[in-house]
């Protein structure tokens, strides 16, 4: 696929990966639209984009559905058609055992990570069908392989469902023109995970090697954004999944730290921890 000229859409990219994501959308000459749901964030997130190509801004909330369809439906009316959709909005509020969350923190964690892919399929497919034409893009996570996942348990939970739910939107849409991505973009260096909250004294316990797990597994955004654009440069089948974590790839890891501690030439990176206590359930 050729991404100059194409009308990228990007959720929750307003910082993080998805910032890196529209960046490089942008290097390679594509209209990125950015969104999120801070004001402050998103005209930072505009300014950093508009710097490498063609950007726009708009406050969007993917957990509602009207205000993901008002906002698509403003983006064709400006740009015509929207080429490529990426779901990537989503978040893991904590980590620790999943039994100790409050189970509001919970469902919102859904709203957002699943129910608001799914909006976002709703819409894009609702403007890309009649067409014949369009890619659809959901990131995938910790979870979407079925590997149990703690200490982030729950944040797992909604990246298996969204597996789940793209491998059978794939059979569903199979024929209709439209291409269907899942990528995976593994372990990043991004606030999620250089600022984490854990919850219990339990799931403080899990964290006491993350400074070392970060160090061998953790990468860039920006290294995760770049091998997006190849796949989606490289895609020709109706329906492909990419892993960027592969079964050899802690074996590489702990192969640099080794050559790194050697050689005196590696450092881990810059984290802060903040603790809260295990939510009590009321009975």
């Amino acid at each position: 696929m050729e991404i100059k000229g194409k009308v990228v859409v990007i959720t929750g990219s307003s910082r993080g990966f998805g910032l890196a994501i529209a960046v490089e959308m942008a290097k390679k000459g594509a209209k990125v639209v950015v969104t999120g749901r801070s004001p402050e964030a998103l005209e930072k997130a505009v300014q950093t984009v508009s710097a490498y190509g063609a950007a726009e801004g708009h406050l969007l909330d993917v957990r509602e559905a009207k205000q993901v369809y008002q906002f698509a439906k403003k983006v064709v009316e400006k740009q015509g058609r929207i080429d490529i959709w990426i779901n990537n909005a989503g978040y893991s509020s904590a980590a620790g055992r999943m039994l100790d969350f409050d189970p509001l923190e919970a469902l919102d964690m859904f709203r957002a990570n699943d129910l608001g892919a799914f909006h976002g399929t709703q819409v894009a497919l609702h403007f890309m069908l009649p067409r014949k034409a369009g890619l659809l893009i959901n990131i995938y996570g910790a979870g979407s392989f079925l590997n149990p996942s703690s200490p982030t348990g729950l944040y797992a939970a909604t990246k298996a469902w969204l597996t789940s739910f793209t491998r059978t939107l794939a059979t569903e849409i199979k024929g209709s023109g439209v291409q269907l991505l899942g990528f995976s973009p593994g372990m990043m260096l991004t606030d999620m995970l250089t600022s984490p909250t854990v919850v219990g004294e339990r799931g403080q316990a899990m964290m006491k090697n993350f400074g070392f797990v970060l160090r061998f597994l953790g990468k860039s955004p920006e290294a995760a954004a770049q091998a997006l654009v190849k796949s989606i440069e490289g895609q020709r089948k109706e329906f492909a999944e990419v892993r960027l974590f592969k079964p050899w790839t802690p074996l590489l890891g702990l192969a640099r730290v080794g050559w790194e501690n050697l050689t005196q030439t590696g450092k881990t990176p810059e984290f802060e921890l903040h603790t809260r206590e295990a939510y009590k359930p009321d009975f």
